[in-house]
Protein backbone atom coordinates (compact mmCIF):
# COMPACT_ATOMS: atom_id res chain seq x y z
CA UNK A 1 0.00 0.00 0.00
CA UNK A 2 1.13 3.47 -0.80
CA UNK A 3 0.93 6.39 1.56
CA UNK A 4 0.29 8.84 -1.26
CA UNK A 5 -2.95 10.69 -1.22
CA UNK A 6 -5.31 10.68 -4.17
CA UNK A 7 -5.30 13.94 -6.09
CA UNK A 8 -8.21 16.22 -5.24
CA UNK A 9 -11.20 15.78 -7.52
CA UNK A 10 -11.76 18.72 -9.81
CA UNK A 11 -15.23 20.13 -9.86
CA UNK A 12 -17.10 19.03 -12.98
CA UNK A 13 -18.03 21.89 -15.26
CA UNK A 14 -21.25 22.29 -17.19
CA UNK A 15 -21.03 21.39 -20.86
CA UNK A 16 -23.39 22.38 -23.64
CA UNK A 17 -23.19 18.90 -25.17
CA UNK A 18 -24.28 17.12 -22.02
CA UNK A 19 -27.03 19.68 -21.41
CA UNK A 20 -28.31 19.23 -24.98
CA UNK A 21 -28.30 15.43 -24.67
CA UNK A 22 -30.11 15.44 -21.34
CA UNK A 23 -32.49 18.17 -22.50
CA UNK A 24 -33.49 16.14 -25.55
CA UNK A 25 -33.80 12.96 -23.49
CA UNK A 26 -35.86 14.36 -20.62
CA UNK A 27 -38.11 16.57 -22.75
CA UNK A 28 -38.74 13.60 -25.07
CA UNK A 29 -39.70 11.43 -22.10
CA UNK A 30 -42.05 14.15 -20.85
CA UNK A 31 -43.81 14.62 -24.21
CA UNK A 32 -44.02 10.85 -24.58
CA UNK A 33 -45.87 10.72 -21.24
CA UNK A 34 -48.15 13.67 -21.98
CA UNK A 35 -48.85 12.43 -25.51
CA UNK A 36 -49.65 8.95 -24.22
CA UNK A 37 -52.08 10.35 -21.68
CA UNK A 38 -53.71 12.58 -24.31
CA UNK A 39 -54.04 9.61 -26.68
CA UNK A 40 -56.31 7.84 -24.20
CA UNK A 41 -58.01 10.93 -22.69
CA UNK A 42 -61.69 11.62 -23.37
CA UNK A 43 -62.62 14.46 -25.70
CA UNK A 44 -62.97 17.92 -24.16
CA UNK A 45 -66.73 17.91 -23.55
CA UNK A 46 -66.66 14.50 -21.86
CA UNK A 47 -63.57 15.28 -19.81
CA UNK A 48 -65.18 18.52 -18.58
CA UNK A 49 -68.52 16.86 -17.78
CA UNK A 50 -66.93 13.96 -15.89
CA UNK A 51 -64.15 15.92 -14.22
CA UNK A 52 -61.58 13.61 -15.83
CA UNK A 53 -58.04 13.92 -14.54
CA UNK A 54 -54.81 11.98 -14.80
CA UNK A 55 -52.00 12.49 -12.32
CA UNK A 56 -53.72 15.63 -11.04
CA UNK A 57 -54.15 17.38 -14.42
CA UNK A 58 -57.28 17.73 -16.54
CA UNK A 59 -57.28 17.38 -20.34
CA UNK A 60 -56.61 21.09 -20.88
CA UNK A 61 -53.66 20.94 -18.50
CA UNK A 62 -52.19 17.92 -20.29
CA UNK A 63 -52.72 19.58 -23.67
CA UNK A 64 -51.02 22.79 -22.53
CA UNK A 65 -48.15 20.86 -20.98
CA UNK A 66 -47.73 18.78 -24.15
CA UNK A 67 -47.49 21.87 -26.39
CA UNK A 68 -44.95 23.65 -24.18
CA UNK A 69 -42.84 20.51 -23.70
CA UNK A 70 -42.91 19.83 -27.45
CA UNK A 71 -41.56 23.36 -28.06
CA UNK A 72 -38.83 22.74 -25.47
CA UNK A 73 -38.01 19.41 -27.15
CA UNK A 74 -37.78 21.16 -30.53
CA UNK A 75 -35.38 23.74 -29.08
CA UNK A 76 -33.16 21.14 -27.43
CA UNK A 77 -33.26 19.04 -30.63
CA UNK A 78 -32.12 21.96 -32.79
CA UNK A 79 -29.36 22.77 -30.30
CA UNK A 80 -28.30 19.10 -30.22
CA UNK A 81 -28.26 18.95 -34.04
CA UNK A 82 -26.19 22.15 -34.26
CA UNK A 83 -23.65 20.85 -31.76
CA UNK A 84 -23.35 17.56 -33.61
CA UNK A 85 -23.36 18.95 -37.15
CA UNK A 86 -19.83 17.67 -37.86
CA UNK A 87 -20.88 14.14 -36.82
CA UNK A 88 -24.02 14.41 -38.92
CA UNK A 89 -21.96 15.55 -41.94
CA UNK A 90 -19.54 12.63 -41.58
CA UNK A 91 -22.45 10.19 -41.32
CA UNK A 92 -23.84 11.50 -44.61
CA UNK A 93 -20.68 12.22 -46.60
CA UNK A 94 -18.30 9.71 -45.08
CA UNK A 95 -15.18 9.77 -42.95
CA UNK A 96 -11.88 7.93 -42.68
CA UNK A 97 -13.47 5.01 -40.83
CA UNK A 98 -16.61 4.87 -42.99
CA UNK A 99 -15.71 6.36 -46.38
CA UNK A 100 -19.11 5.54 -47.85
CA UNK A 101 -20.93 7.29 -45.03
CA UNK A 102 -24.33 6.13 -43.92
CA UNK A 103 -26.50 7.59 -46.67
CA UNK A 104 -28.57 4.42 -46.92
CA UNK A 105 -29.56 4.66 -43.27
CA UNK A 106 -30.34 8.37 -43.69
CA UNK A 107 -32.55 7.63 -46.70
CA UNK A 108 -34.36 4.82 -44.85
CA UNK A 109 -35.07 7.13 -41.88
CA UNK A 110 -36.21 9.94 -44.18
CA UNK A 111 -38.42 7.55 -46.15
CA UNK A 112 -40.00 6.25 -42.92
CA UNK A 113 -40.85 9.77 -41.74
CA UNK A 114 -42.22 10.82 -45.12
CA UNK A 115 -44.20 7.59 -45.52
CA UNK A 116 -45.85 7.95 -42.11
CA UNK A 117 -46.62 11.61 -42.78
CA UNK A 118 -48.29 10.73 -46.10
CA UNK A 119 -50.14 7.76 -44.58
CA UNK A 120 -51.39 10.03 -41.80
CA UNK A 121 -52.59 12.70 -44.20
CA UNK A 122 -54.32 10.08 -46.37
CA UNK A 123 -55.79 8.36 -43.27
CA UNK A 124 -54.25 5.00 -44.24
CA UNK A 125 -52.88 2.16 -42.06
CA UNK A 126 -50.83 1.84 -39.99
CA UNK A 127 -51.07 5.56 -39.13
CA UNK A 128 -54.87 5.43 -39.22
CA UNK A 129 -54.85 2.65 -36.61
CA UNK A 130 -53.35 5.00 -34.04
CA UNK A 131 -55.81 7.72 -35.00
CA UNK A 132 -58.68 5.22 -34.77
CA UNK A 133 -57.50 4.15 -31.31
CA UNK A 134 -57.46 7.78 -30.23
CA UNK A 135 -60.93 8.30 -31.72
CA UNK A 136 -62.23 5.21 -29.92
CA UNK A 137 -61.10 6.52 -26.55
CA UNK A 138 -62.30 10.08 -27.25
CA UNK A 139 -65.73 9.18 -28.64
CA UNK A 140 -66.67 5.65 -27.52
CA UNK A 141 -64.79 4.45 -24.43
CA UNK A 142 -65.34 7.57 -22.35
CA UNK A 143 -68.87 8.20 -23.68
CA UNK A 144 -70.26 5.12 -21.92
Amino acid sequence: MSNTEAPPQSKARLTGRALAVFGVTFSFAAILLSGGILLFAPKGRISSATGWEALGLDRQGWGDLHIVLAALFAGFSLWHAALHLPVFKSLIWGSGTAPQGHRTEALIALAAVLALAVLTLLQLPPASWLLDLNGYFKHVFWAR
